[in-house]
């Protein structure tokens, strides 16, 4: 079966049993064109014809695309719960799920069951789809897991463990939890793009599961100097900020719940950015309220064959967020009391303490460089163009995702609602081994 028919199916199924339905597709609006941006209405010199598409991949099994699905239900939750007002708040779903994923392995019980209703999927089809995901890793994604104990009070039993090193590649460390030792961890898998996990030694804290992942890629078609302007971006708070803006021209155009938006792909082929501008008059939160994750699956997977003529920001942002209520409001509940479940995990009794979450983006005219890292503390529990362009300005306050076609696994997503690029950070995707 094709992925485009799986997907319809998958759809229809979930349409059958919702509630209701996301708002008409729009025309960009007014507010889209070039004239509103406070930048010259021309098209780059430099602007090509069509991105470079993704390479046709084999159909995801059923299971795995229902794993996909609940995943991306999962992402948009999590940035509904998670997101600031009048701020940029940039969240890793994949590290996320990796995370979870490792101490869902060690959960039974309400705990397990409320875990898969939060994650989105059984946990057998999770770790298969986690599994796949991990193994697809080219480079541009990379992602490293750990497990670190503390002596005397914690021991992993050994089905978990193995659970662990097979399906997740996790190392396992037991030892005094040191500050030191973990933060050069993080800091290594990340490749120094966060520094620093945890500030001190909390002696209440037996067991720390960690993911730490980076995603380094540049465009298909770069920015050339001649596609970079000053322009005007509104900020939700009501000012205005001159930022940089790459101006550029592809073919993969996206409306999606009353929103416009375009996809631009990565060298490759395999990774695309997506940004998604509401309605006029309409938020970003709004938006996220009026999507589901097949819907976003679909669009980002079946872009419209259009021309699209784009501008967006160069921005950097780096979030720190902390999960735990966003993750009660989803249902996991029971994991963070002590009725909690992690008996396939230790004989200790056990509780999840936090979720936290870090993550580093920044997106220039080269591409895209990120990271993320997600620990879990745990205590003892007592079509041919044939019409006029279209035009997506990202020009106000938009989310933003960083897609991977293969897994349709949703890297990074978004709410960028304030710009910030420093000057240091304007430099070219450094290029790593």
């Amino acid at each position: 079966m094709k992925l485009k028919q799986l997907i319809c199916l998958l759809l229809a199924a979930l349409l059958l049993g919702a509630c209701g339905s996301p708002a008409a597709p729009t025309e960009a609006t007014e507010e889209t064109k070039p004239t509103d941006a406070g930048l010259d209405p021309v098209v780059p010199s430099d602007a090509v014809e069509s991105s470079e598409k993704p390479e046709p991949v084999e159909d995801l099994t059923v299971p795995d695309q229902t794993a996909a699905v609940g995943g991306a239900n999962f992402a948009l939750g999590l940035l509904r719960g998670a997101a600031k007002p009048d701020a940029t708040t940039i969240l890793s779903p994949y590290s996320a799920l990796l995370a979870l994923g490792m101490a869902a392995n060690g959960a039974g019980g309400r705990t397990l069951e409320e875990m898969e209703y939060a994650l989105g999927a059984k946990l057998d089809d999770l770790n298969a789809w986690l599994a796949s995901c991990r193994a697809a890793e080219d480079g541009e994604v990379v992602s490293a897991n750990s497990i670190w104990t503390r002596n005397g009070t914690v021991q992993l039993l050994p089905e978990f463990r193995q659970t662990m090193e097979q399906k997740y590649g996790a190392e396992v460390h037991a030892g005094d939890l040191s500050v030191a030792a973990i933060n050069e961890w993080v800091d290594s898998n990340t490749k120094g793009r966060i520094k620093k996990l945890l500030e001190q030694d909390d002696p209440s804290i037996v067991t720390y599961l960690i993911n730490a992942m980076t995603f380094d890629a540049e465009w298909a078609s770069p920015y050339e100097p001649q596609s970079c302007s000053e322009g005007t971006f509104h900020a939700s708070d009501g000012t205005e900020q001159t930022v940089t803006y790459l101006s550029g021209e592809e073919r993969g155009y996206l409306e999606v719940a009353g929103a416009t938006g375009f996809v631009k792909h990565y060298s490759g082929g395999r990774y695309s950015f997506a940004g998604l501008l509401p309605a006029e008059g309409s938020t970003p939160e709004e938006l996220l309220e009026a999507l589901d994750g097949a819907t976003l699956l679909n669009a980002l997977c079946e872009p419209q064959a259009k021309k699209v003529y784009t501008r967006m920001p160069k921005f950097t942002a780096a979030t720190t967020a902390e999960l735990k209520p966003v993750l009660e409001r989803m249902g996991m509940q029971a994991a963070f009391t002590d009725a909690a479940d992690f008996s396939l995990l230790s004989d200790t009794p056990l509780k999840i303490d936090a979720v936290q979450q870090k993550t580093y983006l920044q997106v220039d005219e080269s591409g895209t460089i990120g990271a993320a890292v997600t620990s879990i503390p745990m205590m003892e529990a007592t079509a041919v163009q044939t019409e006029e362009p279209k035009t997506v300005y990202l020009t106000r306050p938009y989310l933003c995702v960083i897609f991977d076609h293969e897994t349709q696994s949703i890297v990074f997503l978004g709410i960028v609602n304030q710009i910030s690029y420093p000057a240091a950070r304007a430099r070219k995707i450094p290029r790593t081994g």
